[in-house]
């Protein structure tokens, strides 16, 4: 799956991004081009590893920053059944415990960790203990499912903070700990009292505090943050932890849980009296999630509930804490609905035992919304509501298509589900309920799934087996794990055990995910990267080897399948996430199985889509491929994901005014055709599409002349056709193509430059545009037919274009939002004119259940509902109405006209910021008043102080209000930036951050305004501070003495000589690198500062020039360029600027924060010795006056010749401040 990624740059990134990968330790997509270890395969494009969230990050610690101290000398205490009934205690001396009358008394002041193992044991219980600090600090803790050994720790914990009031639910591995939940914040108690228990039912395990439920493994509505885990530990020993506290454990009890008392609620049915319910999702008993489609008619919903336990008590409350009595009416609003259901029995202690799960009803639009919508494409599949990335588990089954894809409920990426559609003819797509979820050990990323016709698993009661899906889960790095299903793909039952785990894998990476399984030589052989691509093999799908690893060639969504090429020979292709692929062969290399590419493509890709939109390409499995000797290779066909993680899939649905976001690109056969001295893929539109051609209103112009200035298509009206071209260019012609969509000023140019020999999408004046990569032209090399002329197919739907050359081996994508009226078409000359053949074929929709309507039924958008301007900014609210063929008739209504200037224009209201408040505008259908639109508009003022000219958000929802820069997102990249170089070789980049989480990035050296490639200081959730190249390789990383995402402003200075970096935090050094090699323009840079997945604020941004030389840099002798690797012809899919189901193979799973508008408006001053050299701590000789007034003098005349009056200003006080620092203390 696709993770959005934090730090990602070019074209490709799950970074997480399954997205974006919004957001795990990699904390960036890194950019790997060299030899593969085994075939010496190498990656010529630029590719970025995915990794979110774990490799780089510090050990998580089970509180704050103490060591674990283990000693050989234990103390054993008495039972004391009055006290607990935990039984063979034995603590620690690294602390003391006693048993007394009250409870169990434990002083650990000032010593870090201190153990209390028993050995009483459980599987399935309820723990709990009722703990009292004596003083204030420190944390107390249940242990549980432990093996009582503190030099190789594997247990579970969960504690409570008296210092910080906050709690965790942490786990070792091997002795190291991994976070299950975010810390969670507590109520503090008067008498510092606290409550903890804990339920454990097979791998789901429940914390509560105070009766408060604060963690729930697989809840990712609790926790939406992917946490993950390994192999669920199943049992266990109970204990107890002190963690620098002065305490007492009272009432600690344990109670063994059989089978039959568990709570678990076996299933669950969905009704309506009022309308009907969609088919009904398989329930997972053991899983806190559920979602239920019901109709829009379905005003209330009943619950029908099989206990497990009879004498379970059921409560069921809304999101607003609404109890319900009577489960028979509970009412829905349209979207999504949470209701919670705590099933409870009472132990034999009286304590309450409590599985919650949280049921997602969610109540569809009016059907005459659906497949009306302005941008769904009518004749590719698209999610009905909410978001869809990656396609999985592509499978042909006994007649049936299945599409299984990453999916979250929401119109922005999120914790993955896997959604579940299915066909018979690959164009008519019907519906199927949610597959899986999200549970114990992580997220449902990317994965496959094959036909295990044989049951070589021994999963299945018929020999005839069924379907295995392979899925990759997400957290504290990446592990795969199977699941069966013996009805078709209708229900299915997960396999107990984890069968293949990032921490077992030689190159120790935990980009370890998109598992695509095929079968070969009588066995299972599975593709899987994020990050590097490795090959597993497997004789029953639940025990994998390595076959062979290649740490240098990374990808996301691999995918392996053989193709008889057009001369007969067998081939291999490797398709990396469907951006580019390399063809070779796979066979044993030194009795390993090995995938080695062609001579020509050894240090090559071709392309296999140059538009932006097309990512994540997967094959449907139909059958075993057969073996060398006996080849069986069925007509294999693709399906990619229609969009990008590099920085606007994430906008769409909210930039356009819809609740969904997430569509397919064509289905494609795919084939290889020799060329030269390569085989090239060839991608062509299934045979099925012909039979949507509208062929008695289609358009035929045979060995028709076009110029310049024809007009062929001038009567011409459409928005989802097909068009087959055929150009014999004349002597004088430059260009030939088609202007698409025309109309409102709009147009998408698809043109083939035979100067250049290029062909583009250009969707820069298609309507709404994303973000300025979304306005970028895509272009790939293409020759022309041997006579010289050109072949063009284009499909164009309501809301992409795609287009197919030279025989299909040229294909690209991307999607477009352009106005309803913009329909027109032109055929495009440039030069002297040309000979063409032309078809166009209107295309009939897909969707069956699409309903005929004559009035307006939705409101489409051109900008955010949420805006911040300037005052003196000016933005044009354009709304339309769907369908396109109704009138677009809208009256507006500002709220308070006093704080803007404004200008109506039918559906377009144009207005510009006068003063600084708040204001709504609303847009009001005119034929159907119950549509409208209301902007909410904030107007701010920009006393942002710094002295960089032409600062710019190049991507994300930047904004200023008074003397901070805000921004925030969700698995996604954010760039502000200088336009305008400083042109200073050596300089102090000096800035003030505050933030709690997401991945701040300080860009001080790029090569222009966007940051691919820069060199750069990142700041994280934890302790680490990270000098990287952007999207690409860490340099130098080091330790801060805390971490700085405390919600407090920090100051940061990066001294940049000619070839070195130091970071200063607080005035304090904390990193400093030398550099071997620099690119050119690391002395000639562009600045700027970044977000990944996160809420920041930014004040007092100066770039200042040094006049003072470090001593390595006062040679003026040129620099060596860093080697950089020669780009593929198109970037990798791991250079997204990011995913992530994988993110952008990003991923971490990314959490939706709401922007943080606590403005601090109070200057914030740098500490006396933050903005010195790094050297006056060492010296104490005063500053000389002149030398240091000298450059300041200097520097505040550049600043006055080069920027405004209030930049000139903050420039003086700045310099002054500095001035007096140095002169004040040295």
């Amino acid at each position: 799956m696709v993770e959005p990624s934090p730090s990602l740059v070019s074209e490709s990134a799950k970074t997480a991004q399954e997205n974006p990968t919004q957001p795990s330790p990699d904390q960036s997509k890194e950019v790997q081009t060299q030899a593969s270890e085994a075939e010496k395969v190498t990656n010529q494009a630029q590719e970025a590893d995915l990794n979110q969230t774990s490799q780089e990050q510090s050990p998580v610690v089970t509180n704050s920053t103490s060591p674990v101290h283990v000693t050989a000398e234990k103390t054993d205490l008495p039972n004391n059944e009055a006290v607990t009934n935990l039984e063979g205690m034995t603590a620690d001396q690294n602390g003391h415990w006693e048993m007394q009358a009250d409870g169990i008394h434990s002083e650990a002041k000032d010593k870090g960790d201190s153990f209390l193992y028993s050995q009483s044991e459980g599987k399935n219980f309820i723990y709990s203990t009722d703990v009292t600090f004596k003083e204030a600090g420190g944390a107390a803790a249940l242990i549980f499912r432990g093996n009582n050994d503190s030099s190789d720790k594997n247990m579970y914990g969960v504690n409570v903070d008296s210092g910080n009031h906050k709690v965790k639910f942490w786990r070792w591995v091997n002795n190291h700990d991994i976070q299950l939940v975010d810390e969670k914040d507590v109520t503090p108690t008067a008498d510092e009292t606290y409550n903890l228990r804990v339920v454990a039912a097979n791998q789901w395990l429940s914390y509560y505090v105070n009766d408060v439920l604060v963690a729930s493994t697989g809840d990712a509505v609790l926790q939406k943050s992917d946490k993950g885990q390994p192999q669920v530990l199943p049992e266990g020993y109970f204990g107890l932890l002190n963690w620098n506290a002065n305490v007492i454990f009272k009432n600690t009890r344990y109670v063994n849980l059989d089978d039959a008392s568990l709570p678990l609620i076996d299933n669950l049915v969905v009704t309506s009296k009022t309308g009907s319910v969609e088919k009904q999702a398989q329930f997972f008993s053991e899983e806190p999630l559920h979602i239920q489609y019901v109709g829009h008619n379905a005003e209330t919903v009943g619950f029908d509930i099989t206990k497990h336990n009879p004498n379970a008590v059921i409560k069921v409350e809304d999101a607003k804490g609404n109890v319900y009595t009577d489960i028979s009416q509970l009412p829905v609003a349209v979207g999504a609905n949470y209701f919670i259901i705590e099933s409870s029995v009472t132990d034999s202690l009286g304590r309450p035992v409590t599985l919650t799960y949280r049921v997602n009803i969610h109540r569809r639009q009016s059907d005459d919304v659906y497949y009306n919508e302005l941008y769904r494409n009518q004749y590719h599949y698209s999610v009905k509501d909410g978001w869809a990335n990656d396609p999985n588990g592509l499978v042909f089954y006994k007649g049936r298509y299945h599409l299984f894809y990453q999916f979250y409920d929401d119109t922005k990426w999120g914790p993955m589900h896997w959604a579940h559609a299915t066909s018979r003819d690959l164009l008519h797509w019907d519906e199927e309920p949610i597959a899986f979820y999200p549970d114990a050990t992580g997220h449902m990323f990317s994965g496959s799934v094959v036909v295990d016709s044989t049951n070589s698993s021994g999963l299945f009661k018929s020999p005839e087996g069924g379907l295995v899906a392979i899925i990759t889960s997400n957290g504290n790095g990446q592990r795969i794990k199977i699941a069966y299903s013996e009805d078709e793909g209708r229900t299915w039952q997960k396999y107990d055990k984890v069968v293949a785990d990032w921490s077992q894998d030689p190159l120790q990476n935990q980009d370890f995910r998109d598992p695509k399984v095929f079968r070969w030589d009588n066995q299972w052989f599975m593709v899987l990267a994020g990050g590097p691509l490795r090959i597993y093999s497997s004789q029953d799908l639940k025990n994998w080897q390595v076959e062979t690893t290649y740490k240098d060639l990374h990808t996301e969504c691999p995918d392996l399948y053989p193709i008889v090429a057009n001369d007969g020979a067998l081939k291999w292709v490797l398709s990396r996430g469907g951006r580019s692929y390399k063809v070779g062969d796979f066979k044993q290399v030194d009795g390993k199985w090995a995938f080695v590419a062609d001579d020509v493509y050894q240090d090559h890709d071709e392309i296999m889509n140059f538009g932006k939109d097309s990512y994540a390409a997967m094959t449907y499995y139909v059958h075993d491929f057969g073996t060398a000797d006996h080849p069986n290779i069925p007509q294999l066909t693709e399906i990619n994901w229609m969009n990008t993680w590099e920085d606007y899939c994430n906008l769409v649905a909210d930039t356009v005014g819809q609740k969904f976001n997430g569509t397919f690109n064509l289905n494609l056969d795919l084939g290889l055709v020799k060329s030269g001295d390569r085989y090239l893929l060839t991608q062509t539109p299934v045979k099925a599409y012909e039979s949507l051609r509208d062929t008695e209103n289609a358009q035929y112009f045979e060995n028709v002349t076009v110029a310049s200035d024809n007009e062929l298509l001038k009567d011409f009206k459409g928005d989802t056709y097909e068009v087959v071209s055929h150009f014999v260019p004349g002597k004088d012609t430059t260009a030939v193509g088609f202007n698409l969509r025309v109309g409102d000023g709009q147009a998408t140019k698809v043109i083939y430059d035979l100067t250049k020999e290029t062909l583009s999408i250009d969707r820069s004046q298609s309507g709404t545009i994303l973000s300025d990569a979304f306005a970028k032209v895509n272009s790939q090399q293409v020759t022309r037919n041997e006579d010289g002329s050109i072949d063009l197919h284009l499909y164009v739907d309501r809301a992409s274009v795609e287009v197919f050359a030279k025989g299909n081996t040229v294909a690209g994508a991307n999607q477009i939002f352009p106005s309803p009226r913009a329909v027109g078409a032109s055929v495009l000359v440039e030069g002297g004119p040309a000979k063409a053949n032309i078809a166009i074929y209107p295309i009939k929709s897909t969707w069956t259940d699409k309903k005929e309507v004559t009035k307006a039924v939705a409101m489409n958008t051109t900008v955010a509902g949420d805006l911040t301007l300037e005052v003196g900014q000016s933005k044009d609210l354009q709304v339309y109405l769907a369908p396109a063929s109704e009138e677009q008739d809208v009256t507006w209504t500002v709220s308070d006209p006093s704080l803007v200037s404004y200008t109506e224009h039918d559906n377009k209201l144009s207005l510009k910021a006068l003063h600084k408040g708040h204001l709504t505008v609303t847009a009001t259908s005119v034929e159907n008043p119950s549509l409208s639109k209301t902007f909410k508009i904030a107007i701010t003022l920009n006393n942002f102080a710094t002295n960089l000219k032409g600062l710019k958000a190049v991507t994300g929802n930047w904004y200023i209000d008074d003397d901070t820069l805000y921004d925030s997102n969700v698995s996604a990249n954010d760039f502000f930036m200088a336009y305008e170089s400083n042109g200073f070789k050596q300089f102090d980049y000096d800035i003030d951050v505050k933030y709690q989480h997401g991945l701040v990035n300080l860009f001080v050296a790029a090569e222009r305004e966007e940051p691919g490639r820069a060199y750069s200081v990142q700041f994280a959730d934890n302790d680490t501070v990270r000098l990287f190249r952007f999207g690409a390789e860490t340099i130098a990383e080091a330790h801060l003495d805390k971490a700085i995402n405390d919600g407090q402003y920090h100051h940061v200075k990066v001294e940049k000589g000619k070839d070195t970096m130091t970071v200063y935090v607080d005035g304090k050094e904390v990193l400093h690198h030398q550099f071997d090699a620099v690119d050119n323009y690391f002395n000639q840079a562009h600045v700027g500062v970044g977000l990944w997945d996160g809420a920041v604020e930014f004040k007092n941004f100066f770039v200042t020039e040094k006049m003072t030389n470090t001593s390595s840099d006062t040679t003026d002798e040129p620099i060596k360029p860093d080697p950089q690797p020669q780009p593929s012809p198109e970037p990798s899919p791991e250079n997204k600027l990011d995913e992530p189901e994988h993110q952008p193979e990003v991923a971490p799973e990314p959490e939706p924060t709401g922007q943080n508008n606590s403005h601090d408006n109070t200057s914030t001053v740098p500490n006396p010795s933050q903005d010195n050299t790094g050297k006056e701590e060492e010296s104490k000789t005063p500053v000389e006056t002149p030398k240091t007034i000298a450059p300041i003098v200097d520097n505040l005349l550049k600043t006055f010749n080069k920027f405004s009056l209030s930049t000139f200003l903050a420039s003086i006080a700045k310099e002054t401040w500095h001035f007096l620092t140095k002169w004040l203390f040295n």
